[in-house]
């Protein structure tokens, strides 16, 4: 008999993580919305905000692939990766390029220095969180696929 799978993710910590993103990306957007800015301005930071989370998400998958990819490769040398070393660059020159301009942006705005410090705290709070959103949904999706497989085997 085999012991009982453990999830990887408490329903509180998935809820968290989902929490976390939704409060960042509401914080980000009413400190935009309540700025007394050009809408051009505005539609920067906006820009800003969504390249850094998508590329955020992305690197997290393609580190998390290459990760598991090198040791199922270690298992089967004929394994073939997921992700090519063109991509894994792209995933991390987007999410280094969209802070960079986020922060260039910030450097050089005529912004007080508790203005900047609520944006770096949010656009960072918004990155680590939708990386923490994306491990839980691809660590839900795996757990829910191993339960079924052990319902089916049991």
């Amino acid at each position: 008999m085999y012991p009982k799978y453990q999830k990887s993710n408490t329903p509180a910590f998935t809820f968290a993580s989902y929490f976390a993103l939704a409060a960042g990306i509401f914080l980000y957007c009413l400190g935009i919305y309540n700025a007394d800015w050009q809408l051009n301005v505005k539609g920067y930071y906006l820009l800003c905000m969504f390249l850094v989370t998508i590329t955020s998400i992305v690197t997290q998958k393609v580190i998390r692939d290459n990760a598991e990819d090198k040791y199922l490769k270690s298992e089967n040398p004929k394994h073939r990766m997921r992700n090519t070393p063109a991509f894994t660059g792209m995933a991390i020159a987007g999410l280094i390029i969209g802070f960079g301009m986020f922060f260039i942006g910030l450097f050089n705005a005529p912004f007080e220095l508790n203005v900047k410090g609520y944006y770096i705290a949010v656009m960072l709070l918004i990155a680590y969180s939708s990386i923490g959103v994306q491990k839980v949904t691809r660590d839900n999706a795996e757990d829910k696929e191993i339960l079924e497989n052990q319902n089916l085997n049991s």
